[in-house]
């Protein structure tokens, strides 16, 4: 299962560190990449993933990928961004109305593509992307530029990139996101068109133990910081700080029971997954950088999850947590200095952790023409046997 180092790529990690998908009878391995775009080009190696929308329809144009779900709404860190000189210069930027000769380092076809379009365009700002954005495909390197006294002032940044901003510069390195735009910032579940004709039913169990790990994030708040600060570690970030850590827990993921809610189609035949796609798939068209206007629907597949929810037992599995479910004290935010400059914490609900305890279920075999599961829980502990009955 590919995954980026971000908030939406957590569960997954935490699910491997766990062994969700060893319960299943999963060998899962877990490429890491920085942004969509290779991501995407390298699908050959690997059959589910998790990542932002516009990656998402860059795969539909290409025809190789379909979206099964959510994996998260991000459209409060992912931002328009500046420097100590962008900041001082936004003023006249506002004044002028366009960005004349100012250039900004986003990553293409990107959410923060997205972000940084539908921001200026909310302050009425003209802007030629062909002339105005420099492209460079990993948040390292828009960080970089930013930091770099010869680089650009302006990037687009999304968590956790963009706590080190807000570390560097300040608050007010956040000249806009996603919320204040109006732009509805989300990401997918992916699954190849490969592994879709020929293993769907092994898709289908990665991406039960990937909500299992979501439930877990749901379900264990803090624990799951430090399990999330672990993963960034890991992966060359430094642990984010408490304030941070609130607002990367302050977006939604969604578990089984909500990703049937968001594919579950009105009158029309839309689902909100599909209006909320539709709206990144008329800013990728319009700007040039799909050929088409899709029709989300078209490309949006349900069956996963129902196939999930229609076996009771995998069902519960992913939405409960078993007591001897193996925990490790992850890694802990760095104590808050003094004088932060850390974003404003956004408020959430605080949901206390509870001593999730779950009977054996019976034995109970998973709907299917091939490939069976059985799900028993021996002791307490759920253990999952995938017998393989190939057609």
């Amino acid at each position: 299962m590919s995954i980026q180092p971000a908030y939406h790529g957590g569960p997954a990690w935490l699910a491997n560190k766990l062994g969700y998908f060893e319960e299943l009878c999963l060998d899962a391995t877990l490429p890491v990449y920085r942004s969509g775009a290779p991501q995407v080009n390298e699908i050959s190696t690997w059959s589910v993933g998790s990542a932002g929308s516009p990656p998402n329809i860059q795969g539909w144009t290409q025809g190789v990928l379909k979206t099964v779900g959510i994996n998260n709404d991000e459209s409060s860190t992912n931002a328009l961004v500046a420097n100590a000189k962008g900041i001082a210069s936004w003023a006249s930027i506002l004044a002028a109305g366009t960005l004349g000769d100012t250039k900004i380092t986003v990553s293409p076809n990107s959410t923060g593509e997205l972000v940084v379009e539908e921001c200026l365009k909310k302050y009425n700002v003209s802007f030629d992307p062909l002339s105005n954005f420099v492209y460079n495909s990993t948040q390292v390197g828009v960080f970089a530029s930013l930091s770099d006294p010869e680089g650009n002032d302006f990037g687009s940044l999304w968590a956790p990139t963009l706590y080190s901003a807000v570390e560097t510069w300040g608050k007010e390195s956040i000249i806009c996101n996603g919320d204040d735009a109006g732009a509805n910032v989300i990401g997918g579940i992916m699954v190849s068109n490969e592994a879709d004709e020929t293993n769907t039913e092994t898709a289908a169990l990665a991406i039960a133990a990937y909500l299992k790990g979501i439930t877990y994030f749901q379900m264990y708040r803090e624990k799951s910081k430090a399990y999330l600060n672990e993963f960034y570690v890991e992966q060359g970030f430094p642990p984010l700080s408490p304030e941070a850590l609130d607002i990367e827990f302050s977006r939604p993921l969604y578990n089984l029971d909500e990703q049937l809610q968001m594919l579950a189609k009105n009158e029309g035949g839309t689902s909100t997954l599909g209006s909320w796609f539709q709206e990144t798939v008329d800013f990728m068209f319009e700007a040039g950088i799909i050929p088409s206007r899709l029709n989300a629907g078209d490309y949006i597949d349900d069956k996963y999850m129902k196939w999930i929810a229609a076996n009771e037992t995998l069902a519960e599995w992913t939405m409960t947590m078993e007591e001897s479910a193996p925990v490790s004290p992850g890694i802990p935010p760095p104590a808050p200095s003094p004088v932060s400059s850390e974003p404003e914490v956004v408020p959430t609900l605080v949901v206390s952790e509870p001593e999730a305890s779950t009977p054996a279920p019976p034995t109970t075999e998973a709907p299917s023409s091939g490939n069976k599961v059985f799900l028993v829980a021996p002791i307490g502990f759920a253990v999952a046997v995938l017998n393989y009955m190939f057609m």
